[in-house]
């Protein structure tokens, strides 16, 4: 299972700097560069057909949108 280290770091350092950058563009760019594994595409609960992955990619963005890491435009997309 891939942990918020990874996901952040794959952001950082494959992310288009500057522009802004959809949230499906992102969970793309994370499947084409991280190892997921089955526990990864588990759901995310009983009563979601997210997989866990994605809600751990969307916690990372919210973190590091609090800390001042990364711009969010209010809807889905974000920018370095």
């Amino acid at each position: 299972m891939i942990h918020s280290p990874e996901i952040w770091d794959c952001i950082r350092s494959k992310l288009p700097r500057g522009s802004w950058t959809s949230l499906e563009e992102i969970y793309r760019l994370i499947e084409r560069n991280l190892h997921l594994d089955d526990e990864d595409y588990e759901w995310q609960s009983p009563n979601s057909e997210v997989p866990k992955w994605k809600r751990n990619v969307r916690n990372v963005l919210q973190y590091r949108k609090k800390a001042g890491d990364i711009e969010w435009d209010g809807s889905s997309r974000y920018k370095l």
